[in-house]
């Protein structure tokens, strides 16, 4: 008989999860166009077709219950001593499972990078009930989509469903910005570009971004690293600008363009290349010593000379249209007369004095009276309100001329 002993046995079941910025109220999104992720989903998460994920902890969480729940359950797992749920995770994440896990890996990441910068996603996909989008998640309350899946073959269809989402919400009061990415490949960028970019006809509700980022798997295994495309970071750029500053402001810049959890990028453009994709309306990241790798462009997907190219201008007429549209459907089936005119005028100068206030717009004007609610217009029932804005720009370019001066000359 063996001797008395006590003997231990660790059951590793933990994550590395990694440090997140602070929480912000907007709400990203991504739809994929296959089941991968309807593994983490509730059976009602299944039913909808979209799951809510609050923060990094929930995310891993749900990965957690799906690897005891794909090993049998907890008892099950528990008489896997092989394993730990952490070395599982890494398995499924990084894609080095099977041919499944290469496709979850693909569709996990890209919600995994947008949660760190502190907003929650709401996350659809396609089950078996389901064959595409639905209206319903459609019409939830999120503020920007990004493109999910990974950075294959594959990336068009998930850029197709933010290009149908966008598009489907540019005409309401309830638009919604879309980022999607422009694939990097060996070679000159003219070989390439403008590839994997938005078939949709509101360009300006559009960010196109450059690129993937390589980073490390998340579960803390140094050994393996991950490329994922940019459009989930900048995406989530947007959460932090929206905390820190306001919609109006740009998210890019050292500011409120830095990308998170960035080991290098998977292929660095040059100043040339920055500049060849800028004229495209594509906004590169670059990596500036000290300084880190920033978003480095606030262009929207229009290409002409609008103040609406610009990232920050559009947003704040998305935000203009979300805050007025409730107020004017308040006026539906009221007196159509110089009360109800003034009244909708009021709350709007009001609105709008506050952005003043918070540096979004220079100058506006209300015209909601006789001259453009003629009786005409009133016998058909019509109520129209003007209202002009302009919005303060963002700085791209910055010119400083330095004066060599002789010692006896005056500075003034």
């Amino acid at each position: 008989m063996a001797r008395p002993n006590v003997k231990f046995v660790i059951n590793d079941e933990s994550f590395v999860i990694p440090a997140t910025e602070e929480f912000s109220s907007t709400a990203g999104a991504v739809y994929n166009p296959s089941t991968a992720l309807s593994f983490l989903g509730t059976t009602a998460e299944k039913d909808a077709g979209y799951m809510y994920v609050a923060n990094l902890s929930e995310w891993f969480g749900k990965l957690s219950s799906y690897i005891v729940k794909a090993a049998g359950g907890a008892s099950a797992f528990s008489g896997i001593t092989a394993y730990s749920i952490g070395s599982c995770a890494a398995s499924y994440i990084d894609g080095s499972y099977t041919a499944t896990e290469a496709e979850f890996s693909d569709e996990w990441w890209p919600i995994h990078n947008f949660l760190q910068y502190g907003g929650g996603c709401y996350v659809g996909f396609e089950t078996d009930a389901l064959t595409s989008y639905t209206n319903e998640f459609e019409t939830l309350p999120f503020d920007v989509i990004f493109q999910g899946g990974g950075t294959g073959a594959a990336a068009n269809n998930y850029a197709t469903e933010v290009s149908s989402i966008v598009d489907a919400r540019s005409t309401n009061d309830n638009p919604v910005i879309g980022v999607v990415y422009v694939k990097s490949d060996p070679g000159a960028l003219a070989d390439h570009v403008p590839s994997n970019t938005p078939s949709g006809t509101n360009n300006e509700n559009y960010i196109r971004v450059y690129g993937e980022k390589v980073h490390l798997n998340g579960t803390g295994n140094v050994s393996s690293t991950v490329v994922t495309s940019l459009a989930a970071d900048v995406a989530g750029c947007i959460c932090r600008t929206d905390r820190d500053s306001y919609p109006w402001f740009s998210p890019g810049g050292t500011r409120r363009g830095r990308i998170l959890n960035v080991l290098r990028l998977n292929r660095p453009v040059s100043a040339t290349e920055q500049d060849y994709l800028y004229n495209l309306e594509i906004n590169p990241v670059v990596t500036f010593p000290g300084d880190g790798t920033i978003l480095f462009g606030d262009k929207t997907g229009r290409n002409d000379d609008s103040t609406l190219s610009r990232i920050n201008v559009s947003r704040l007429f998305m935000y203009v249209k979300k805050s007025l549209g409730p107020v004017a459907r308040s006026l539906l089936f009221e007196q159509n007369d110089a009360i109800t005119r003034g009244r909708f005028k009021t709350a709007a100068e009001g609105f709008l004095e506050r952005i003043v206030a918070q540096r979004g717009i220079q100058d506006f004007r209300v015209i909601c009276d006789e001259s453009n609610n003629t009786p005409e217009i009133i016998e058909g029932n019509l109520f129209v309100a003007e209202i002009l804005i302009k919005p303060i720009t963002s700085i791209n370019y910055i010119k400083i001329t330095l004066t060599n001066k002789d010692l006896s000359s005056t500075l003034w």
